[in-house]
């Protein structure tokens, strides 16, 4: 799948695109079922983060390195050649990871960029690297989507931040508040919501945040974060799961390989 020239055009100036219907229904009942899986089977693991207030998985890292669903999405043709098309190279899986956003108990997310964590803590040396928000649930505006500020990607990393680390080894740098208002106030904020299935593909720079979940219905989003082959961070201090050691270009399944019982894995 190529993206046309307006559809650059629009990712270039607004930080972000969404294709909806990116994944059938199908698809993502298969996503969604790998999903349950790991929320049954495991929650032990070193790679699922939990919330704050310890009554549901907050961030589940690297599912493609155990879960045969997320595999198969993990080398799935439709996102990654938009991947490459986007990075203008071929890409790698830099960090793959769910946030499986829970009715009532799911938590917010200050406002951040991606790409200031990965160079704070991974040592990434430049932004060409991207996000791909896949939709596991229709996302209500009511449900905490992800707030973005169109245009903010355009700054490059804002340095007026704080670290906060959290035990995972995830770190947020947080933007503070009177820069988020000037851009907010210049471009607007915006909800990404949409229909389950629906995927956008987002500047790493691009400024955003999300508020928890006071609803009764889940919001889950996984996301792919994508990285130039030649963009190979210089700091190996996080586990794998958060800074991925395989920097090989990411070879595509059959476009219905998540509909493929043997697909390999």
């Amino acid at each position: 799948m190529k993206l046309s020239k307006g559809e650059v055009e629009e990712y270039n100036a607004r930080g972000y695109l969404t294709k909806e219907g990116l994944f059938t229904a199908e698809e993502i009942a298969v996503l969604k079922h790998g999903l349950d899986e790991i929320l049954d089977k495991h929650l032990d693991r070193p790679e699922v983060a939990m919330e704050k207030n310890g009554k549901a998985p907050r961030l589940i890292y690297g599912a493609d390195k155990f879960s045969d669903e997320f595999y198969k999405l993990s080398r799935h043709p439709r996102w990654i050649e938009v991947a490459r098309q986007l990075v203008g190279d071929e890409v790698y899986i830099h960090q793959l990871r769910l946030n499986p956003k829970r009715g009532f108990d799911g938590e917010g997310f200050w406002w951040h960029q991606d790409y200031a964590t990965w160079h704070y803590e991974d040592g990434m040396p430049t932004p060409n690297a991207l996000m791909i928000a896949v939709f596991l649930d229709d996302i209500l505006e009511t449900a905490g989507p992800m707030l973005v500020i169109p245009g903010s990607h355009r700054l490059g990393e804002i340095e007026n931040t704080e670290a906060d680390p959290d035990k995972t080894g995830y770190t947020v740098m947080e933007v503070q508040g009177d820069t988020v208002k000037r851009l907010a106030d210049e471009n607007g904020i915006e909800a990404l919501t949409g229909k389950a299935g629906t995927a956008v593909f987002i500047n790493c720079n691009l400024l955003h945040a999300s508020a928890g979940n006071v609803t009764p219905w889940p919001r889950t989003l996984l996301f792919i974060n994508a990285n130039s082959v030649k963009n190979a961070p210089t700091k190996q201090k996080r586990a794998e799961y958060h800074n991925n050691r395989d920097r090989s270009p990411l070879v595509p399944l059959e476009d219905d390989c998540l509909l493929m019982a043997n697909a390999p894995a």
